[in-house]
């Protein structure tokens, strides 16, 4: 099985699209209650640059865990422990915008980004064990679950490059989107 066929996968898990249309219904009456939610939505969702601001927000998070592990195998956990506090106090504002650039995707973008929202959530979950661990003596299993972490942080970056380079503002992918078999739920869609 290649990565396409798990793309395509994901991308047609209809199964989805009841969260799915849930959290979206509850993130438009949050933004669309007044001018001024209208406002500050647009601004988190990147209307000064002319982009969603959400991949540069990111970036701040992945890169003080990479940069952990690397400063976790130099020998240097203070410093790892400090980086993982980083990239945790700057989660809040990459998840704001991803949310809100997500809530305004189609059908199938949005499969995507739960799959990416949820692998990112076990990354997040697994970078605030290892912090917390660290404070405990508990170095070994810190550094277990800051593999983890970045590990689930990067296969939720390869999907949210996917939806970015290849479903964001193509109209074709909905009608693409065939049903195949989902290998996490085993069905055919």
């Amino acid at each position: 099985m290649d990565i396409g066929t798990l793309y395509r996968g994901i991308e047609s898990a209809r199964g989805l699209d009841g969260p799915s249309t849930g959290i979206r219904r509850r993130i438009l009456q949050i933004t669309e209650r007044s001018d001024r939610s209208r406002t500050v939505a647009a601004l988190l969702r990147g209307a000064l640059v002319g982009h969603p601001i959400h991949p540069a927000l990111v970036t701040i998070p992945a890169g003080a865990w990479t940069a952990s592990l690397i400063f976790d195998v130099s020998g240097d956990p203070q410093t790892a422990r400090r980086l993982i506090g980083l990239g945790l106090v700057s989660t809040p504002p990459a998840l704001l915008t991803g949310w809100l650039d997500w809530s305004e995707r189609g059908d199938v973008a949005r499969r995507v980004g739960l799959v990416h929202a949820a692998s990112n959530a076990v990354g997040i979950w697994s970078f605030a064990a290892s912090y917390r661990l660290r404070g405990k003596d508990s170095l070994a299993l810190a550094r277990v679950l800051s593999v983890l972490g970045l590990t689930a942080v990067g296969v939720g970056g390869a999907l949210g490059g996917h939806i970015v380079f290849k479903l964001m503002d193509d109209p074709a992918v909905e009608a693409a989107a065939t049903p195949v078999l989902d290998p996490i739920l085993d069905v055919v869609n």
